[in-house]
């Protein structure tokens, strides 16, 4: 039987929601900088990613639900440890990032991000 999930916990609004794999958990991302964790089967927060200095468009999950890759309007890419929240890397680009995928595999992704002040995307 389908239920609705209340998600609260974002104080702007949503730009991007992912299940992991096995379904159990959630992702979402929003206007207010915090990428959020939460258990899919009653919508409590697990946790949050703190880092971004911006607007976070876009977030993926690896396969094996370790890794999660989101792109913002503060013009990087994060890598976290899903588990721990801990950022494990911090690419920056010249311009927001709309959207970040894993490849299959997960040992790489891709970003696309917008062009800014005369910088090529």
């Amino acid at each position: 039987r389908m239920h609705p999930l209340i998600l609260k916990g974002h104080t702007r609004p949503l730009t991007c929601v992912k299940y992991n794999r096995e379904g159990d958990l959630l992702f979402s991302c929003s206007k207010d900088n915090v990428p959020t964790v939460w258990f899919s089967n009653n919508g409590e927060r697990l946790g949050t990613y703190d880092g971004h200095k911006g607007t976070v468009w876009w977030l993926d999950i690896t396969r094996d639900s370790k890794f999660l890759v989101t792109g913002g309007a503060d013009m990087s890419v994060k890598i976290w440890d899903i588990q721990t929240g801990e950022k494990l890397q911090d690419f920056p680009h010249t311009g927001p990032v709309r959207c970040v995928e894993w490849a299959e595999g997960d040992k790489m992704f891709v970003s696309v991000s917008d062009p800014f002040r005369g910088a090529p995307a």
